[in-house]
């Protein structure tokens, strides 16, 4: 299993504009097979500090999310807002990487 934690910080704001394809992004994730878990949460003392948390069955559905096109929508829209931090961490049983 593979586990995706952290946040994302962005600018003022910026979170409503990419929020419904965020909503959609996170309902298309967790029908995708391999997917365990699939979250996004707003800090309720900060509604630009977006928390992420991810469980996948194996690196092949975590690539296969990567490579999906609601994934790619969402990163398109991402595109457009101002990123301010952020702080991913991929955990697995073999090793554990930073990957933002």
């Amino acid at each position: 299993m593979l586990l995706i934690n952290g946040w994302l910080k962005l600018a003022a704001g910026e979170f409503d504009k990419v929020l419904v394809q965020g909503q959609a992004m996170v309902k298309a994730t967790n029908e995708e097979a391999g997917c365990l878990h699939y979250a996004f949460a707003r800090d309720i003392g900060d509604p630009d500090l977006i928390y992420i948390s991810e469980r996948w069955e194996s690196e092949a559905a975590l690539a296969a999310h990567s490579a999906s096109a609601h994934m790619a929508e969402f990163n398109k829209a991402m595109g457009s807002v101002k990123v301010e931090g952020a702080d991913l961490w991929l955990y697995s049983a073999e090793a554990v990487k930073k990957i933002m």
